[in-house]
């Protein structure tokens, strides 16, 4: 259930690097078991398998206790749970790739959503989906469970979202994803933003489309980053989002999906109008678009600690040079 998690013994390293672990066999018992067994039936066996991956991965157990360590120090009153909260973050990981499963499935929906839209972004999506407007950059992170995405396509017929992903980690996780249904969003793989993708983007913004991009993780070719505050402590993020929404010409915006209790919170929130920047002004304004989604992103976290899915170690790199 819990497989597909890129979780090798060295969590040190980029990302990307991580092996990834799982078998095949596995992850096709995985989306069966999501189809056909009750939620009373599933939860035993999600334990079983995390506890597994639990065991078996002391580099990212590490890497989430220092996660923690850092979240109480820059907010002393978060609320983490008192017994096992390291243990408590796999579980959540665990029950966030069984929600994967389901809402591919169609059994998560629209209905099933605490939907927050104090912006009123929710009407352009539905003008989108009509038309009637170009489309728009939505900036995720690996916060919650961003899959949950999918209800909100399903709710809008004729909304297009396109996810921009790196996903060569997890490939076998991927094939389990479409054999239970995962084709209705338009996956890109992306390795870097180069001239003929440029091109495919602006024309799908055009055309009312929208484009989906995590901003908490450093390209796969390590470059185009920049260096933030991160909870208390220099790290890198990407350059790739808000350099996109200066190309593209398009407005970025904030989703979060997170779980509270048996359901999921999906909140929208308007981010930035469209970059625009001079060559000279490029790399502050980036830096400072950068910066201002760390510190969102770090507020979210206080309100859902356990569900921020990084298993490696975030801050390895704050100490270089971002490159620009």
């Amino acid at each position: 259930m819990a497989a597909g998690v890129p979780m090798s013994a060295d969590p040190g390293g980029h990302w990307s690097r991580q092996q990834e672990r799982g078998v095949p066999g596995l992850l096709s018992l995985s989306v069966w078991l999501c189809r056909h067994c009750p939620q009373w039936l599933l939860r035993p066996i999600v334990v079983g398998v995390v506890g597994y991956f639990f065991l078996t991965a002391p580099g990212p157990r590490r890497c989430i206790r220092a996660y923690h360590t850092r979240l109480r120090t820059t907010y002393p009153d978060v609320v983490l749970p008192s017994w096992a909260p390291v243990w408590r973050q796999f579980l959540a990981f665990g029950q966030a790739i069984v929600d994967r499963f389901a809402v591919w499935q169609g059994r998560i929906s629209y209905q099933d959503l605490v939907v927050e839209d104090p912006d009123g972004l929710y009407p352009d999506i539905q003008q989108s989906a009509q038309g009637g407007a170009a489309g728009q950059l939505l900036v995720c992170s690996h916060l919650g469970n961003v899959e949950i995405c999918r209800a909100l396509v399903s709710h809008n017929d004729g909304f297009v979202l396109n996810v921009l992903v790196h996903s060569k980690h997890a490939e076998s996780f991927n094939r389990a994803l479409r054999q239970a249904g995962a084709s209705e969003i338009r996956l890109i793989q992306v390795v870097e933003l180069d001239l003929p993708l440029m091109m495919q983007l602006k024309e799908r913004i055009e055309a009312g489309e929208w484009l989906a991009i995590a901003a908490d993780r450093t390209p796969v070719r390590g470059e185009k980053t920049v260096k933030v505050d991160f909870l208390g402590k220099p790290a890198l993020m990407p350059q790739g989002p808000w350099l996109l929404a200066g190309l593209l010409g398009a407005p970025v915006n904030l989703v979060f999906c997170n779980r509270h209790g048996e359901r999921y919170r999906l909140r929208l929130e308007r981010f930035s109008e469209a970059p625009r920047w001079s060559r000279a002004e490029r790399s502050a304004m980036v830096a400072s678009l950068a910066q201002r989604f760390a510190h969102r992103l770090a507020e979210e976290c206080r309100q859902v600690p356990l569900q921020w899915f990084n298993f490696y170690d975030f801050w390895a790199q704050g100490d270089d040079q971002g490159k620009t």
